[in-house]
């Protein structure tokens, strides 16, 4: 697993832009064998929050690169003052990935 750090902070009801470069065992740029799923877990108690998947954005030469958005609100099951880690997993050539970045909600 890859932890890619710390995305920032952000205020309740904004909409949250989350990405992702799926990468190999060797670190190279890899296009997943389907689209990633994410999962969003609250800190406080490890209950997912919301899920998804990560739509393809491989235009411009980006391979493996993809992107999505989350909106952050109180109807979603977000909380100001929340610590969040988003848990995103996808597979390429028989092998499966994953990665966690993390935020917080002022």
């Amino acid at each position: 697993m890859l932890a890619d750090g710390f995305m920032g902070s952000f205020d309740i009801d904004l909409t949250l832009r989350m990405s992702l470069q799926c990468i190999n065992g060797s670190l190279v740029a890899v296009a997943p064998t389907a689209a990633p799923t994410w999962a969003i877990y609250d800190n406080a108690d490890d209950v997912s929050v919301q899920t998804g998947a990560l739509a393809s954005s491989d235009s411009d030469s980006k391979t493996g690169y993809r992107a999505g958005t989350v909106e952050l609100s109180t109807a979603n099951g977000f909380a100001s003052g929340g610590e969040y880690r988003v848990r995103f997993a996808y597979a390429n050539s028989g092998s499966n990935y994953a990665a966690e970045k993390r935020f917080h909600i002022h």
